[in-house]
């Protein structure tokens, strides 16, 4: 699993940094017993923060989150409700309220969840179908995601579950799941956000 750099844990227990990336390391956090850890250990604390304390922790992320989509889908909630940690979800917009954006018909959608009014840096959940690709772009600002269930890969970089990954300014990707395979992305990125390339195609 790939995690954010210590900096980054260092800033989030000193309360060093805006909503969204503060978000983003929840997130990551519910999904990696090491940086959960760290994070403790920096805290001074015996055992792992509340947002990380799950029933059968060391079973695959993977396999835990995907049940409880499957859950949720019995149930006819919102998987997107689901995949996100409780806690975080927790200090969203309830779910119902979240206005859904088509990157790509029928492949790629995303939703706006939280802006920091002062650093203007977005936090996005994007949800990939099986075989869908995010148009190739550029990141005019940093981007920052972790994956809150599935993979993907990206010109040769294959991206896993509850990886942290960073896309510095200037750098070009196109995220694409497998035929058989979907995948949900939680993304902090900062102005001025990414562009479009002119040869991304759609996607399909």
């Amino acid at each position: 699993m790939r995690h954010p750099s210590h900096e980054i844990l260092s800033a989030y227990v000193e309360g060093a940094m805006d909503e969204p990336r503060c978000l983003l390391v929840e997130a990551h956090l519910a999904l990696c017993p090491t940086c959960s850890s760290r994070v403790a250990e920096d805290r001074g604390l015996g055992s792992l923060p509340p947002a990380t304390l799950h029933d059968e922790l060391e079973a695959p992320p993977f396999h835990r989150v995907w049940a409880a989509v499957e859950e949720a889908i019995t149930r006819r909630q919102r998987p997107e409700a689901a995949v996100l940690p409780p806690d975080l979800l927790a200090a969203l917009p309830d779910s119902s309220e979240w206005q859904w954006h088509d990157i790509v018909p029928l492949r790629v959608r995303s939703v706006l969840l939280a802006r920091d009014a002062e650093t203007g840096s977005c936090l996005f959940l994007t949800h990939f179908r099986p075989g869908g690709a995010f148009p190739r772009h550029r990141h005019l600002g940093l981007e920052e995601n972790v994956l809150l269930a599935g993979g993907y890969d990206s010109d040769g970089l294959r991206v896993e579950t509850g990886d942290w990954m960073t896309g510095a300014p200037g750098s070009e990707d196109m995220p694409r799941t497998d035929p058989d395979e979907e995948c949900w992305c939680l993304s902090r990125v900062e102005a001025p956000g990414i562009e479009f390339l002119p040869d991304a195609g759609d996607g399909r």
